[in-house]
Formats: C-alpha cells, structure tokens, sequence
C-alpha cells in the first residue's frame, strides 16, 4: 500500500471460483503517484520484475504475479471532483477450480454454462454470487426459474420487468435467505443469469 493511505476492506474473507481472494479500496487525489508507486512495487517485488499495465477512458489496470503464486490487480477509476478510486485485489490463482463444479446445485436451463462462482462471508452473513450463460429467451429462463424455487418452496417477492424481452428481474425468499436473480439478454445469442443469494 502506498503511504498516507487509509485502505477499507472490501472483501476479506472471499473465494472468487474456489480460490481465496481479499480486496481493499482507497481513495488519492494523486493517481499517477499511486500509479508510479505500483509499477515500482511490481519492478521490485513481482516474479521476474514483471507487470502488465492497460488503460480505457475511465479506468487504469495494473497487474502482477507476485513469487508466492497471488495475482494482484489494482483497478483505478475517477470518483467525482479530483478523487480517484483504487481498488486492489489479491487472488491465489492456482487454487481456483472450475465453476460448474461449485454451482452444481444451481438452477439453470439445459445447455447453460457457468462462467463465474463467487462466495464471501462477514461474521454470520454470507453472499453468493453465481454467473451463468445459455442461448434461451430472457422469458424462458425467468419462466424455468420461476416454476424451479416456487416449488422448492421459496416465496417470490419480485418480478419485474425492466426491459421487455431483455431484461427481467426476479426476487426469492425462504428463511433467511435472499435471492436476487437478474436474467438479461448479452448480445442476439447469449441471455446471461445472475443469482445474488444472501443468507442471514
């Protein structure tokens, strides 16, 4: 961490496809110092010296693989007025494992593929986050999940429709668990699923 910063914790306690991953923020009102700070860290510290730096209009990324085999990522974008928001991930790549794997007690359409598995815990309360992606209509794979938790015995609380045919958003509850599904239309082919489960 650069000096005089005050990092929050995002995530401490988080796997992102099965391997551990913490993430921290802060804010600078000096990003190329901060910048400049991480391009000599990873000269310094990363395997072989080496980093990989890319920019888009309102964002920064550099990035390393540091010799005890953790990514870091640190992600840069403007805040309002000359604050700018840094946000630095670790992830020990090695132990990820394949997603399907992870979410094989989640609904989904036939012929769908999980892409990302996500899960965190803060005290008692834990978070999941699942992506999934498959070729059926935005109706389809609302109607399936619908039909799916209603008879598991879950109570939905939500069904809205936030763009017809492309996007529609899905609420569940059952005990203390909360389950926010976004179902939205990617591009002609692929319709992307989004479940968000709290438990508390």
């Amino acid at each position: 961490m650069p000096r005089n910063t005050a990092p929050e914790i995002i995530a401490a306690d988080m796997r992102y496809n099965g391997a551990p991953m913490q993430i921290i923020r802060f804010t600078t009102l000096d990003p190329d110092e901060t910048l400049k700070f991480y391009r000599k860290h990873f000269k310094d510290n990363a395997m072989q010296g080496k980093f990989a730096e890319s920019s888009a209009p309102q964002r920064k990324m550099i990035g390393a693989m540091m010799p005890d085999k953790r990514l870091i990522n640190v992600e840069m974008t403007p805040e309002d007025g000359k604050a700018v928001s840094v946000l630095v991930s670790s992830l020990d790549v090695f132990k990820m494992e394949v997603p399907e794997k992870l979410a094989r007690d989640i609904p989904r359409m036939p012929g769908s593929a999980v892409i990302q598995h996500q899960d965190s815990h803060d005290g008692l309360k834990a978070n999941r986050l699942v992506t999934v992606e498959n070729k059926q209509s935005v109706e389809d794979n609302a109607m399936y999940l619908r039909e799916h938790y209603i008879a598991a015995g879950w109570h939905r609380d939500k069904d809205d429709t936030i763009k017809t045919g492309t996007h529609r958003q899905l609420g569940f509850t059952r005990e203390n668990r909360l389950l926010i599904v976004d179902v939205h239309k990617k591009d002609k082919e692929k319709t992307t699923v989004i479940y968000n489960e709290i438990t508390q």
